[in-house]
């Protein structure tokens, strides 16, 4: 059927709509047209519809054409949309096998995607990590998922590695086009292909790694060689490649065989560090016994001769170095022997000193390796260990940092508190004063590593375990009546005023703090204004109250005028910005006019800020909501 003359009755229904109708009865183009459209009306009633409408149109008097203009073009457009239709030539075939499905996408969505995958330039990570997280489907796309692939082998390897975690994420889906064209002596690309692979299927593709190795080369034979370590079957393939490989390809011998668990990897492994010590770094991620049994009577050894000869040579320093680092997160029983030995003897070892009479640091070493398997493992005997450390050893200061934590991971609230809050002093001792100022620091640095994690809603210390039960709040009292609180920095401002030099023992404080608690805020908020009055750093203190819906006022323009130069424009507007989510608007307007009657107006800016404050006051009193900063910028032009 021809439907030329639907589309040209369209065409000059659609220019009358813009000429106009006064001139409908002389345009002989739409007679034409519909004089074509004639034969189409005698073989549909919809055409016939269209037909009719067109000549009555052209008959109709000048005042009800133009309803009737819109009436007929409308149901025109709606017949020329249902005959449209889209296609190729050709014979229709099914997508190859593991190439990806089809995936409703239009151009609009997929394009970014397609750019950042197969581009260069900023930004590419995040439009990729954007889009994985809000339409992972997308990616299984036959268009996408080779563009995936392909980006294995980017030149960020930033974008590489998101690629191939994406990839790992997909699961056996994307198998078959990962091991379609792989080139066992290819680059890295095919090397993050095996990883891949291996991470999905796990032991499931040791045949297949097998049959790749003859051939693997590079970066390649190095991947498959680490990937064998997953399955226990390839203990013997893997004992007889450390006899033959060299550099890159025998360290990935040594972690493959790291992670298996037979008789004959440990004795293999007995031998491999007499002869290379340096190899234990391999074992730091080990969990098996043997690992565990290896490490520990290796240290025991170092130890035990670094006691007897006294003065500690380089080599011997840095040998020791390296098996505290193979200590990872073992907590085997074997350990635990060692920690016991260990832990009995460390006023000695913190003795030892080098050649030339400078402390080694060994103790330190052990007891942070401690510390940080702690933080790391759930309850159990070691946990159980380093509760006792400090009734079982007084004497060293460092064990109390130790206990402490391990208590706040499984003992009562309230038991924690009352065992060891004497630690914390509120007044001057009358006796060993020195010995309690140390142990008041101790304290404060392990609660340096405690925080409130408002995401979980629950205290948790370093390392992302869980207390066992939310903070006493009388941690918090009698935080704020603490005498000694000189801590060393140990982080950057949470805000961007760097030239505040707020105490440590301030910012520990306020991680302690759970915002919804009503009684920390009771507590906290006085602290914090006098805190701002005494040190005149008006940025973090005000931003410390408006977080627990406290208001500086008071003391905001005097803290803010003793350091006028810091005061520029835009950061006392996001100041004021923030103040205004939380504060009633009188109480802004009452800030605001506290700056500006303290003088603390930087001078450079004065005249600005002449500008910009009244007249915001002036709409806050008016019930109109705080300005932008783009609203600022007007109104000091």
């Amino acid at each position: 059927m021809n439907l030329q003359p639907l589309y040209d009755v369209k065409d000059r229904l659609e220019h009358a709509a813009i000429a106009g109708t006064g001139l409908l009865p002389e345009d002989f183009r739409l007679r034409r047209a519909a004089d074509s459209l004639k034969p189409l009306a005698e073989a549909s009633p919809v055409f016939a519809k269209l037909s009719a409408g067109v000549e009555k149109l052209l008959s109709a008097p000048p005042e009800v054409r133009g309803g009737q203009l819109l009436d007929v073009l409308a149901l025109a457009d709606a017949v020329a949309y249902t005959q449209g239709s889209a296609g190729m030539a050709g014979d229709l075939a099914p997508l190859p096998t593991g190439g990806g499905t089809y995936v409703q996408i239009s151009c609009g969505q997929i394009q970014p995607l397609l750019t950042a995958l197969t581009t260069t330039g900023s930004g590419r990570v995040e439009t990729a990590t954007s889009a994985w997280e809000v339409h992972p489907e997308f990616f299984t796309d036959f268009r996408v998922l080779p563009a995936l692939i392909s980006g294995l082998g980017d030149s960020y390897g930033e974008m590489a590695d998101r690629n191939a975690k994406i990839l790992k994420e997909l699961g056996p889906v994307v198998v078959p086009l990962l091991k379609k064209d792989l080139d066992p002596a290819g680059n890295r690309a095919m090397a993050r292909r095996v990883e891949v692979i291996t991470a999905i299927q796990g032991a499931e593709a040791s045949p297949w790694l097998r049959s790749l190795l003859p051939d693997a080369k590079k970066d390649v034979r190095e991947a498959v060689i680490t990937a064998l370590g997953a399955d226990p079957e390839n203990t013997g393939l893997l004992l007889d490649l450390i006899k033959s490989e060299r550099g890159k390809n025998r360290e990935a011998v040594l972690r493959s065989l790291s992670g298996l668990d037979w008789d004959t990897v440990k004795s293999f492994w007995a031998e491999e560090l007499v002869k290379n010590s340096d190899s234990v770094k391999f074992l730091r991620d080990a969990d098996t016994d043997w690992a565990a049994e290896l490490v520990a009577s290796g240290l025991r050894a170092r130890v035990e001769k670094m006691l007897s000869d006294g003065n500690i040579p380089p080599k011997d320093s840095e040998d020791f170095t390296c098996w505290c680092c193979a200590i990872g997160e073992k907590t085997a029983p074997a350990m635990l022997e060692f920690w016991q030995w260990a832990c009995g003897r460390m006023e000695a070892i913190d003795r030892l000193t080098t050649e030339k009479g400078k402390p080694v640091l060994a103790g330190v070493r052990l007891t942070d390796n401690l510390q940080e398997i702690l933080r790391h493992t759930g309850p159990g005997p070691l946990r159980d260990f380093c509760l006792t450390l400090w009734d079982s050893h007084p004497e060293m200061s460092r064990y109390l940092y130790i206990s402490f934590q391990a208590a706040l991971l499984s003992r009562p609230a309230a038991e924690v508190y009352e065992t060891y809050s004497p630690y914390l002093l509120t007044e001057e001792p009358a006796t060993d004063t020195e010995r309690k100022k140390t142990l008041n620091t101790v304290l404060l640095r392990a609660f340096g590593a405690v925080r409130w994690s408002s995401q979980n809603g629950q205290y948790c210390v370093s390392g992302g375990q869980s207390t066992a039960g939310p903070l006493d709040c009388r941690w918090i009292e009698r935080f704020t009546q603490a005498v000694y609180t000189d801590l060393p920095r140990t982080g950057g401002s949470p805000f961007a005023y760097y030239w505040e030099d707020v105490a440590e023992f301030d910012r520990t404080l306020m991680r302690l703090v759970n915002p919804e608690d009503g009684e920390n805020r009771k507590l906290l908020i006085p602290y914090l204004r006098k805190r701002m009055e005494k040190t005149g750093q008006a940025y973090h203190y005000s931003r410390w109250l408006l977080q627990l819906g406290g208001s500086p006022r008071g003391m905001f323009g005097k803290a803010m005028a003793k350091n006028s130069s810091a005061n520029h424009l835009y950061v006392v507007w996001n100041l004021m910005d923030e103040a205004a989510k939380v504060l009633p608007a009188e109480e802004v307007a009452a800030l605001l006019e506290e700056f500006m009657a303290a003088g603390a107006a930087r001078k450079q800016a004065l005249a600005q800020f002449q500008k910009a404050i009244p007249w915001t006051i002036e709409q806050l009193r008016a019930g109109r909501p705080f300005p932008e900063w783009d609203d600022w910028q007007n109104v000091i032009k």
